[in-house]
C-alpha cells in the first residue's frame, strides 16, 4: 500500500516546487548565475534558487582567511600534492593576494583563522579520517603554543607573499582551529566584540575548514559570502572536495563571488571622501590633474573630455591626459582627496586654493591659502606624517 504523505510535507513539497518552477520560468538572465559563479572546470547554468546576497557595509564586514598557510599553497607543502591542481585551476594563491590588498586598501578589517597542530595534539584517542592523515604527515605542526621555534618558513607559516599583509599590525590572528571549524577558537567573540556582522570567506580548504566555518558562522548569526575561486581541496581518485564544497557554499551562504566581484564589493563599501563641488561632483574646480604634472599654469578640463575615479569627476584638456590619468589615477589625484593637507596634518577637513597646488616627491599637494601652504612647507616632512596618521580617522568618519 502506497505510504501517505502527510499533508504538512506534502504543502511543504509543493511550495518548494512552485517556488523552482517560477524561478525557472523567468527570463534566463534574471536567474542564471553562471557567469557570476566559479567552477574548476567552467561555468554552469545556476540552479533556480535564491541567491540573497551580500550589501557590504562599511565597517560592519571583515574579511575572514582560513589557512593562508605553506602547507596547503606551498608546492612543498604536504599537502600539495592532493590540493595543488585544485589551488592552481582556482588561482587560489594570486586571488587569496587579492582580497588582501583589496581589504588593506580599502582600510577593512582582516582577520586570520589558523590551523596549528602541537606536540600533545598527536596524542589524542581517537580521530576522524583527514585528522589522521593530517597528523601522520605532520602538517601545520609546532613545538608548542608558547613557542615560535622552527615556525618560520615550515609548512604552518605564512605563505611569504601575504606576511605583508599578515603582519601589517591590523590583521587579527585568532586563536587556532584544532579540527575544521572555528567552534574551537575565538574567531566569533573577535569578530563580534570588532563589530562585525558581515563576513566574507576565503581559504583552505574547501570542503573542510571553509565549509565547516561557513556553516558555524551563519549558525551564530552572521552574514556569508564565500569567495569560490579563492578556496580549493583535495581531488582523490573518486572525490573531488572543492564540487563537494561548492554545492553547500551555493545552497547555505547568503552568496557565492568570484575574486572579481568580492574585490568590487569590497572597494565601493569602502567609501569616498573627496573635494568635490556642485551636482556634478567635479574635483579640482575642473582643472585638468595631469597639467600640474607638467609644470607652466595648470589647463582648465574640458566637460567632454572626462573620467570617474573614486567618486569624483575629473576633467582633461587633452585626450592625451585623459590616458595617462586612466593608466595611473592614483599618480595624478592629490593627496587627502583634495583637501587642505595642512588641515588634514590639524586633523580637520578644509577647502582649497588651485593656486597653492604642488608636486613634491611625486605626489600632488593642495592647501586652503598661500600663508598655510608656507606653513605646510615650513615642516614639509612632519606635516606630511601628521596629516598621513590622522587621514585614516576622517575618512572612517566622513567617507560616503
Amino acid at each position: 500500500m502506497p505510504r501517505m504523505i502527510p499533508c504538512t510535507a506534502m504543502i511543504a513539497v509543493t511550495a518548494v516546487s512552485a517556488a523552482t518552477t517560477a524561478a525557472a520560468a523567468q527570463p534566463h538572465d534574471q536567474h542564471d548565475h553562471a557567469a557570476h559563479l566559479h567552477y574548476i572546470d567552467g561555468p554552469r547554468v545556476d540552479a533556480p534558487i535564491p541567491r540573497p546576497g551580500v550589501e557590504l557595509a562599511r565597517g560592519r564586514f571583515a574579511l575572514v582567511v582560513i589557512d593562508p598557510q605553506n602547507d596547503f599553497l606551498h608546492p612543498d607543502g604536504v599537502a600539495w600534492g592532493v590540493v595543488g591542481d585544485s589551488v592552481t585551476e582556482n588561482g587560489v594563491v594570486e586571488n587569496l593576494e587579492r582580497l588582501f590588498r583589496a581589504a588593506s586598501d580599502a582600510d577593512a578589517q582582516v582577520f586570520v583563522s589558523p590551523h596549528y597542530y602541537y606536540p600533545h595534539d598527536h596524542d589524542w584517542k581517537f580521530e576522524g579520517a583527514l585528522e589522521r592523515v593530517m597528523h601522520q604527515i605532520g602538517m601545520f605542526d609546532r613545538s608548542g603554543p608558547l613557542e615560535v621555534d622552527g615556525l618560520d618558513g615550515s609548512g604552518a607559516d605564512w605563505l611569504d607573499r601575504y606576511k605583508p599583509y599578515i603582519n601589517d599590525g591590523r590583521t587579527i590572528v585568532v586563536s587556532p582551529h584544532k579540527v575544521y571549524g572555528p567552534e574551537s577558537n575565538d574567531l566569533a567573540l573577535q569578530l563580534r566584540k570588532a563589530g562585525i556582522g558581515q563576513v566574507v570567506l576565503a581559504g583552505m580548504s574547501a570542503n573542510l575548514c571553509v565549509e565547516s566555518h561557513m556553516r558555524d558562522l551563519i549558525e551564530d548569526g552572521f552574514e556569508v559570502a564565500v569567495v569560490s575561486d579563492a578556496t580549493a581541496a583535495a581531488k582523490l581518485p573518486g572525490y573531488d572536495g572543492f564540487e563537494a564544497a561548492f554545492v553547500n557554499y551555493r545552497m547555505i551562504a547568503s552568496d557565492v563571488w568570484s575574486t572579481e566581484e568580492a574585490v568590487s564589493k569590497i572597494v565601493e563599501a569602502r567609501g569616498e571622501l573627496v573635494n568635490v563641488s556642485g551636482a556634478s561632483d567635479v574635483a579640482l574646480s575642473g582643472f585638468d590633474p595631469v597639467s600640474f604634472f607638467a609644470g607652466g599654469t595648470p589647463l582648465n578640463g574640458s566637460p567632454m573630455i572626462r573620467s570617474e575615479h573614486r567618486g569624483a569627476v575629473y576633467l582633461f584638456a587633452s585626450e592625451t591626459n585623459l590616458e595617462a590619468f586612466n593608466a595611473d589615477p592614483e599618480r595624478y589625484t592629490p593627496q587627502y582627496g583634495g583637501f587642505c593637507a595642512y588641515g588634514v596634518s590639524l586633523g580637520l577637513l578644509l577647502p582649497v586654493d588651485i593656486t597653492t597646488a604642488q608636486i613634491r616627491d611625486g605626489k600632488f599637494y593642495l592647501n586652503v591659502n598661500s600663508d598655510i601652504r608656507a606653513k605646510f612647507d615650513a615642516d614639509f616632512d612632519g606635516s606630511v606624517a601628521r596629516a598621513d596618521a590622522n587621514w585614516t580617522a576622517l575618512f572612517s568618519e566622513h567617507a560616503e
